[in-house]
């Protein structure tokens, strides 16, 4: 799985990170989120599908293996 936060998108609502810290964290001088390093592998791909679908500007791209992006 390759989740990441699309920069361009992002608006700094930061919804993903009150809601999954251990997989989100936020970058105060470019006001954005970013996934955090690592947490692809360690946290569960639920997370990463809750956190897509409340993000009100849609900016968070979860997609499987060999796959393209899913929608969540």
């Amino acid at each position: 799985m390759k989740v990441f936060v699309d920069p361009t998108k992002c608006r700094g609502h930061a919804l993903c990170v009150g809601n999954a810290p251990e997989a989100f964290e936020f970058i105060d001088l470019e006001d954005r989120a970013v996934v955090r390093a690592g947490a692809e592998s360690q946290v569960d791909a639920e997370v990463f599908l809750s956190a897509a679908r409340e993000c009100p500007e849609r900016a968070i791209v979860v997609m499987q293996e060999a796959e393209s992006e899913v929608q969540p």
